[in-house]
């Protein structure tokens, strides 16, 4: 019975382990299961800051936005890069669930007017 319970308790300290490394190196968990999930891919518009980033151990940034898409509903995003993006940039990302999956940067005047009305 004791062999059993060290047993446990070492596979919840891997996975507790895995865990917080996989949030510290990567877009975190909640992007993961929106993966597993494959919610249907939205776009939303958003604009970059100087402080909504944080640089990894791996040399890489990670990015959380708070993105409007074209109807004005708001969503919080997370993205790792490979690059630091310039400060008020706006972006058109595409994103599944608060992941982002691919972005482009766009001209203000390209940003419809609910999503730029609620950016400013």
């Amino acid at each position: 019975m004791k062999k059993a319970v060290k047993i446990f308790i070492g596979i919840l300290i891997i996975l507790t382990i895995t865990a917080v490394a996989l949030q510290k190196t990567t877009a975190g968990i909640i992007p993961l299961t929106d993966w597993l999930l494959q919610h249907p891919v939205e776009t939303y518009y958003v604009e970059t800051s100087e402080d909504n980033y944080e640089k990894l151990w791996t040399g890489k940034y990670k990015y959380v936005f708070l993105g409007y898409n074209e109807e004005g509903d708001e969503q919080q995003i997370t993205k790792v890069m490979s690059k630091e993006l310039r400060p008020n940039a706006f972006l058109r990302m595409d994103t599944s669930g608060s992941y982002g999956k691919g972005w482009i940067e766009v001209m203000e005047e390209d940003i419809p007017e609910d999503p730029l009305l609620k950016l400013n």
